[in-house]
């Protein structure tokens, strides 16, 4: 019996329909503009493969100086909030958090984005009362592939066992936190950047179409 189901956010339980792709797409061409102008393919192509992993760490890779990649990271959360409309939750997301709760399994949920935004995203889509503890990047001190958010979870709720924890996410970075952190259950689903082939490679225990799919193994 699992205790605990932690979630990532865009791409999982939200949409992102090339959202984050174009927020990152953004804060370069705002940012350092001639780096960008000169670099884009590749910077793109880091940026989708590293999906799921910190924001600020990608910039950092890609740009190398710590005050640009910092406020590269700034100008990413603020564009993504003002797309914030076209943003919505995955039909059944809200149902199979009511489901969880009323199991007896908490929902947590882990995500590069800052407080601020998650919150926002929480109240927009009526999550907040579904959801027993939450993790930022920035609060739990490292960002995926680290399984720093899981343990910042775990850690909230008394959660000491990590087998008892299942970990959702749809990309790469989800499921090696996830392994790192010794999660009993690992889950990819494909309403994100990566498709089945690099979440298999990359360790999940199952690949299912959307999240909601993953009730199953929960409430039995």
């Amino acid at each position: 019996m699992y205790r605990l189901a932690v979630f990532d956010v865009a791409g999982t339980i939200v949409s992102d329909n090339g959202l984050v792709i174009e927020c990152f797409s953004n804060s370069f061409a705002e940012v350092v503009p001639e780096l960008w102008e000169k670099n884009q393919s590749q910077f793109l192509n880091y940026a989708k493969e590293a999906m799921g992993q910190s924001k600020i760490e990608v910039f950092l890779k890609l740009i190398g100086s710590a005050p640009l990649a910092h406020k590269a990271s700034e100008v990413f959360q603020e564009y993504y909030l003002t797309k914030l409309d076209s943003v919505e939750v995955f039909e059944g997301v809200p149902e199979l958090f009511e489901d969880l709760m009323a199991a007896g399994v908490a929902v947590a949920l882990n995500t590069g984005f800052n407080r601020d935004t998650l919150d926002l995203m929480m109240s927009r889509f009526g999550l907040q009362d579904l959801v027993a503890a939450t993790a930022t990047q920035s609060e739990a001190g490292e960002g995926r592939p680290s399984p720093a958010m899981l343990q910042h979870v775990a850690r909230q709720l008394g959660i000491t066992d990590a087998a008892e924890v299942a970990a959702i996410g749809d990309t790469k970075s989800d499921i090696q936190a996830a392994i790192r952190f010794g999660a009993g259950l690992k889950i990819g689903v494909l309403t994100g950047e990566h498709g089945a082939r690099e979440l298999e490679s990359a360790g999940a225990d199952l690949v299912l179409k959307t999240a909601v799919e993953s009730r199953e193994y929960f409430l039995v």
